[in-house]
């Protein structure tokens, strides 16, 4: 049950609450949910008892709280901007990372009353590309990004699949654990001439994904020169590529 208002919340927890003569660790808890600081787009929300049972679901659109009473042995709390349905998603092949902001975390709730404040994190890179090359005899290149990353559970962790979506400008790219491979691919004509180690080249520079919001990078690629250069607020790195056919 969700409560929208402060007053009738107070009527119904004084009629509701368990008599001070009683043995009060059976009460359930009142946990308050306090959405604060959204990221765009409306925030879908997902509550349920650790025994995976649904308490509560929804969609909030600005700062709000919310009050639910739930079992004094804890819940699980997921919220997403981005996707809907609050926890997990799939990205279909083909296509780019949706611009998507995870919560996802146990609740404690064995007190009568408990405040949860959900900060929802950046789970999505943006890919910017400049590319800088001869042209293929003619014929126009293209770049694409593949890796086995296509999308994340309902715990927020990567999820594996094929993932490939094609680079116009940027790209945006989901959360992959540090050891996933990543491949930037240049195509022609729909075949695949040059293959670079993308996600080796970022873990050698010291992208790190695993902070709680995932940092955009910046790449030029200059098949001219043979060099690759990336960069994010925080650094910047200039690497010969290996090349492979």
């Amino acid at each position: 049950m969700c409560f929208k208002s402060w007053g009738t919340l107070t009527a119904l927890i004084l009629l509701a609450s368990c008599s001070v003569k009683e043995d009060r660790n059976g009460c359930p808890c009142l946990l308050s949910i306090a959405f604060e600081n959204l990221p765009p787009g409306p925030v879908d929300y997902d509550l349920r008892g650790l025994d995976g049972s649904e308490l509560a679901h929804g969609t909030v659109t600005r700062d709000t709280t919310l009050a639910f009473q739930v079992p004094r042995n804890g819940v699980r709390l997921t919220a997403a901007s981005g996707v809907t349905g609050g926890s997990g998603f799939h990205i279909p092949y083909g296509s780019e990372c949706p611009p998507v902001y995870l919560y996802c975390n146990s609740v404690y709730t064995g007190h009568e009353h408990v405040l949860v404040k959900p900060v929802l994190h950046k789970s999505h890179c943006v890919l910017n590309l400049i590319l800088d090359g001869p042209p293929g005899d003619g014929k126009p290149l293209g770049v694409a990004v593949r890796g086995s990353v296509n999308g994340a559970g309902a715990d927020s962790r990567p999820t594996y699949g094929e993932f490939r979506c094609n680079v116009s400008g940027h790209c945006l790219l989901p959360r992959q654990n540090p050891s996933d491979m990543l491949w930037l691919d240049i195509v022609m004509e729909d075949s695949i001439v040059r293959t670079f180690a993308l996600g080796t080249y970022l873990r050698n520079a010291g992208y790190d994904w695993t902070e709680p919001d995932l940092a955009d990078i910046s790449i030029e690629l200059s098949l001219s020169v043979t060099t690759l250069r990336m960069s994010t607020n925080d650094w910047s790195v200039t690497v010969p590529f290996n090349v492979e056919i």
